[in-house]
């Protein structure tokens, strides 16, 4: 049996190729896989930013509810429509408290 130096770089060469094709095809499979992932990653983003625009405009449209609700004429209109009366000043009371007490102490109101 003789040594045949081309024969045996043939066989290598063979190996090195089949190594090399099956290689290719494993990378080849998971660039597939990592292009899937970062596709169904880019539209859970889009998803995501869909849903924080739509509640920024929800916040946007409840804050400028609120002011209108809070303006004095939607007050007293709404107030009338639920039958009630303004306040008789015969009715009220003041109370007077000294200057400074109520930085000084915690207010609370206690029945």
């Amino acid at each position: 049996m003789r040594f045949r130096p081309a024969r045996f770089f043939h066989h290598v060469f063979s190996a090195v190729t089949l190594v090399s094709a099956i290689v290719l095809v494993f990378s080849a499979a998971e660039l597939i896989s990592t292009q899937y992932t970062v596709r169904q990653l880019f539209i859970e983003i889009e998803r995501a930013e869909d849903v924080g625009r739509r509640l920024s405009d929800d916040g946007n449209q409840l804050a400028t509810d609120l002011s209108k609700a809070a303006l004095p004429s939607i007050v007293s209109r709404r107030a009338q429509a639920m039958d009630f009366v303004p306040p008789d000043i015969r009715k009220t009371r003041m109370i007077e408290v000294p200057d400074g007490l109520l930085e000084s102490k915690k207010s609370e109101v206690s029945p």
